[in-house]
């Protein structure tokens, strides 16, 4: 019986090569050797595109799941679209303006955790990149559609206890307390921005903490000693803590932001105001040293430690035009204003009967929409100056009187100089006349300074602080 001889495909190749050439052998064995490399090549190139798309759709998931958290509605593939290839015009304007309300509440597990405590508006005016903060104070005292009085605070939760669909309360809180600020500011609301104490203390703490300007020691024994918990909750408790913050450049975490922004005990609703726009500007600027705009990840970041503790009605396409507008604002100038019942140009005064209360003064709101209207005043109007006033709020006696020279001998006529009732950190020039030529000529004595839209018109008032000179 023959014996069957098995030639394996291997074996044949090699054979035949030999058998006519040997170099004809070598050089097959490195095609193969060298089609086998190039499978491999490609396998390691199919690796590594799989991974690095499974981790740009990672981002991308972790993307969306975080901004659907915060964004009133849900985004698509086609809103990534949008947002890569948006031009300008897609945020909403009037007048060249864009009006953004900003709430600050309690939230989750805080008594009252749906009245804002915080009421502000920031409006941008794009033609020359100015934005102006105002902050309305809580117990301004509104009446509702249906006939109901309560304080403005109270806007917020009566649109939220009215809307039945859990998944539409903030914006339909945020919506009532817009359409509340409208009348009485006299300006159309574009968007708002809602956030919680949580989401506040995360937001500083993601951004790797923040530094404020205070303008004055901040003391309060009676501060509620309320607890954050593990799994980025909060409690409310019964206790006391004592919060001490000079005045100064100080770097704050969450924690400490947040009493800065929230104590009052000690002082009244209008310097709370009057910090938490320091705390708003703070928060603008380290936002944009660390690139937050250039850095998609950090987006993504900050967006989901917020997660449910803020709410904006803001698009994506919007807040791409949004930040680089804001990147684009004039920082010299950024004009501050809280209505208050000052006694000499307060908008407001303040009653007792069926509660505390703070009512417009004349009646109606017409004094404040034409202090409004006029927060641009610098840049497109020109009021004539009546009185020019220098007040020492530094602590130093005889500053005042120095500051007032110079200026006289820069041709100003200084009206009144005198000591300001308390001292304060940051040197500040509230404007209330909006005279380019008299505003420049005091920026060329005091170098640093806060400017403040007056509500007197005709008066501009210098009131020295303590970084004069320094």
């Amino acid at each position: 019986m023959r014996r069957k001889h098995i030639v394996h495909q291997s074996d044949r190749v090699e054979k035949i090569g030999f058998a006519g050439n040997s170099r004809v052998g070598r050089l097959g064995g490195s095609t193969v050797k060298l089609k086998n490399k190039k499978k491999t090549l490609k396998f390691a190139i199919l690796c590594l595109a799989i991974v690095f798309l499974a981790a740009v759709g990672y981002e991308a998931y972790s993307f969306f799941a975080a901004a659907n958290n915060v964004l009133d509605s849900n985004i698509s593939l086609g809103d990534i679209k949008s947002f890569v290839s948006a031009s300008k015009g897609e945020l909403k304007e009037t007048d060249g303006k864009t009006n953004i309300l900003v709430l600050g509440k309690g939230g989750e597990n805080h008594p009252g955790g749906q009245l804002t405590d915080t009421i502000q508006t920031i409006t941008i005016n794009h033609s020359d990149k100015k934005v102006a903060m105002i902050s309305l104070p809580r117990d301004l005292q509104v009446k509702f559609n249906d006939g109901q009085v309560n304080k403005l605070n109270y806007a917020y939760s009566y649109g939220y206890n009215k809307e039945k669909d859990k998944n539409k309360k903030s914006d339909a809180g945020a919506k009532s307390s817009g359409d509340m600020v409208s009348k009485i500011l006299g300006v159309d609301i574009h968007y708002y921005v809602s956030i919680d104490f949580v989401g506040f203390k995360e937001l500083v703490d993601a951004l790797g903490g923040i530094t404020v300007n205070v303008t004055k020691d901040l003391y309060d024994p009676y501060y509620p000693k309320d607890v954050f918990t593990a799994d980025g909750g909060y409690k409310k408790t019964d206790a006391y803590t004592t919060v001490s913050i000079k005045s100064g450049k100080q770097t704050m975490n969450g924690e400490t932001a947040l009493k800065y922004a929230r104590s009052r005990e000690t002082t009244s609703d209008f310097d709370r105001a009057r910090r938490q726009q320091e705390i708003l500007v703070a928060v603008k600027q380290k936002a944009f040293s660390i690139g937050v705009l250039a850095n998609p990840k950090k987006v993504t970041d900050i967006f989901a430690v917020l997660g449910s503790h803020i709410k904006t009605n803001l698009g994506l396409t919007e807040i791409k035009e949004l930040l680089e507008l804001v990147d684009n604002l004039d920082q010299t100038n950024i004009i501050t204003k809280v209505i208050d019942n000052n006694a000499t140009d307060g908008l407001l005064y303040s009653t007792s009967e069926g509660g505390y209360y703070l009512l417009p003064k004349g009646g109606n709101y017409s004094g404040i929409q034409k202090m409004v209207k006029n927060i641009f005043a610098s840049s497109t109007e020109n009021i004539e100056v009546e009185s020019i006033e220098v007040y020492n709020a530094s602590g130093v006696t005889g500053v005042a009187g120095k500051v007032a020279q110079l200026l006289t001998d820069k041709g100003l006529t200084i009206d009144k100089i005198e000591t300001y009732p308390e001292n304060l950190q940051e040197t500040m020039i509230v404007d209330g006349a909006g005279d380019i030529e008299v505003i420049n000529t005091i920026k060329s004595v005091v170098s640093d300074y806060k400017i403040e839209k007056g509500s007197t018109e005709g008066v501009v008032k210098i009131i020295i602080g303590r970084d004069y000179g320094n």
